[in-house]
Formats: structure tokens, sequence, C-alpha cells
């Protein structure tokens, strides 16, 4: 678990605990705040406080890369019902929320490439749609609301005792597509817009029509892929061809490793690799003065020399190529590589290699 909380920066600990209050502060005293007509209580969850809701799910992202998700999302899943039952339906609540959002992360580990996630928010839509309307979800609505109530999340309005409620796959399948965003280098604040902002929109709808509930996941998986319907293309059409490539030989060891790209930044690439079970693989300049590009877009394809990591390993020095489209890895191994494989076979590593760069160009 140390290592897991490792993963989040000081500075996003603080913010995710000070939003965390704040909401908790909210949902606790909503009640005694001002009284209002519909539109300015809608401006006010609109504008406030859903996005402050999804706002945790975005601080708590970097964290969707531990091997601890699982064993998270049940602990706070077993802790919402003891918070239930001791009546701290606040606690109960926010419980909830992140027990949901660390299932999703566990939930990603199970996609290997951006076209299985695209495929499952094509899906899902007429899924939960079919079944707000005319199936399970609709009956339990209609026929056992206290169900629904226990299961959803709660949001608050103002001066009131009433909620706008989200079911657990909403919110389950929103940390899932931002995760997908992060881990396949899409675009993590367009997702997030995208998502909150037609869930938004669903809600006005379903308070201004006479409809008793409309479908959000509709909302969350047309969000995620409204934002990077270019990407996702361009991903299809590399035939399902990872972002990432780690590729060559050293003198011990030869490496061909597809990947993704979980993390990137001038001073460091992360990836995560396809085995099974995935291994992290991390690369860092060798000399600072010499960054990847900031911009992906603006990468030359110069060579960097880094250092890499792979899982636990020390993989000594490799070029890397930061791409617009990926990132190739290529271990470099010592003076006697050249005695140990024959020329030929250098030279088709060499060809293959420049192939690589040229498809993530």
């Amino acid at each position: 678990m140390a290592g897991t909380a490792a993963l989040l920066s000081r500075g996003r600990w603080v913010a995710l605990g000070t939003l965390t209050a704040a909401l908790a502060a909210y949902t606790a005293s909503a009640g005694y705040l001002w009284e209002a007509e519909l539109w300015p209580d809608l401006i006010f969850l609109s504008l406030v406080v859903f996005p402050a809701t999804f706002g945790l799910i975005w601080l708590a992202l970097p964290l969707h890369v531990s091997r601890a998700t699982l064993p998270i999302g049940l602990t706070l899943a077993a802790a919402a019902v003891l918070l239930r039952l001791a009546e701290l339906d606040v606690l109960f609540n926010l419980t909830k929320l992140f027990a949901l959002t660390f299932l999703g992360f566990w939930f990603l580990t199970f996609f290997e490439n951006v076209a299985w996630v695209a495929a499952v928010a094509v899906i899902i839509p007429w899924v939960d749609a079919v079944s707000v309307w005319k199936g399970p979800t609709e009956y339990v609505v209609e026929e056992q609301p206290q169900i629904f109530d226990t299961v959803s999340i709660a949001f608050r309005v103002p001066g009131e005792d009433g909620t706008a409620n989200l079911g657990p796959p909403d919110i389950l399948f929103c940390a899932l597509f931002l995760a997908a965003a992060r881990r396949f280098g899409l675009r993590i604040g367009w997702t997030w817009l995208g998502i909150t902002g037609l869930v938004v929109g669903t809600l006005i709808l379903t308070a201004t029509t006479d409809v008793s509930g409309l479908p959000a996941l509709p909302a969350v998986a047309f969000g995620f892929l409204l934002a990077n319907a270019d990407l996702i293309w361009t991903a299809l059409r590399r035939k399902g061809r990872a972002p990432a490539r780690i590729y060559g030989r050293t003198d011990e060891s030869f490496y061909d490793l597809e990947a993704d790209v979980i993390e990137r930044g001038p001073s460091k690439v992360v990836l995560l690799t396809r085995e099974r079970p995935p291994l992290t693989a991390s690369v860092e300049p060798v000399d600072a003065q010499e960054p990847f590009a900031a911009d992906p877009g603006a990468a030359t394809g110069d060579a960097v020399l880094c250092r890499l990591l792979l899982g636990r390993a020390d993989g000594g020095e490799a070029l890397v190529y930061a791409l617009p489209n990926g990132v190739v890895v290529v271990p470099q191994g010592g003076s006697s590589l050249p005695h140990a494989v024959h020329p030929e076979q250098l030279a088709a590593d060499e060809d293959k290699i420049e192939r690589l760069i040229r498809e993530r160009r």
C-alpha cells in the first residue's frame, strides 16, 4: 500500500484530501443552505457539485497503475457497508465513490488495447438504455427505490433533503474511461470535460422533463468517445499495434515487448508492457539537459540516451525515440555485442527499428 501511496504527488494528495473534506462538509450541511428554484439548483449542481465529485476521480487517476486496485476497491466497499450500518451517510456516500473508482481502475487491467475500450464504450450505452427503460434498472428505480438509493452515489440539492443520483456503473465506467485515456495516451482533460459535461446535460434533461430518470452511461461513454475519436481511429488504423515498443539486443538479452504509454513528460516516460502479468518500464534521460519534447506533437524523433528500468530490474542504457504517435526504446549492448550476433541479424534489427520509428512518426 505504501508503494501505491507514492504514485500520487504531495500536491495531489493535498488536493484530494481538501476536495474530499469540502464535499463531505457540503453534503452534511446541504439541508441548511439556501432554498432556490429549479434552475438555480441545477446551475449549482452543474457547475460545482458534479465537477467537484468527478474531480476526485481525476485527482486519484495516477493510482490506476497500482497492483492493489482490487484489494483497495474491495476494502473500501466493505468499509462502506460498515458505514451504512453505522448510519454515517456522508462517509458512506464518499466511500462508495472511491470504492467504485478503484474497481473501475482494476477493471481496466482486462483491456489490452484502446480498441477494446472503444468497443465497450460503443456497446454499453445501448445496454444501459434498455436496462433503464425496460430492464433491471427500471424495476429497481420504480419498484425498489430504497435499493437504488442505497447503492447509488447521491448529490445533495442545497436547501433540500432531495438528491440527484448516479448508479454504480456510471461511476465505475467514468473511472475506467479516464484511466484508459491516461494509459493509452489519449486526451485526459477533454475526456473528463466530455464525461462531466454530458452527465450534467443528462441531469438537466431529466430534471426539466417528465421522465422519471434517464440513463447516464451513454453520457459517460460518448464523453470518452467524442473527446478521443480521432486518436481512437488512428489507433484502430494501426491494427492494434501498441504505441510503444521495446526492441533490441544487449550482450545478455533480446527485447521485443509491446507496451502502452501511461505517463509521458520531458524528464520521464513510463510504459506498461502487454505481457501477462504486465511490467512497468520507465526511461529517463541520462543528461538532464537533453529532455524529451514537452509536446509529443512537436517531437523531432531524435534519439535520447536514457536509463531503462524494466520492472524492478536495471535494463542499462537505451536509445529512446519519443515520437508524436508513440515511443520506441532500443536497449544498448556492450562492445562484445557485434561479435555475439551475426552481422546480417544486426542489419535486420536496424531495419526493423527504422520501420518502428516510421510507424510512430
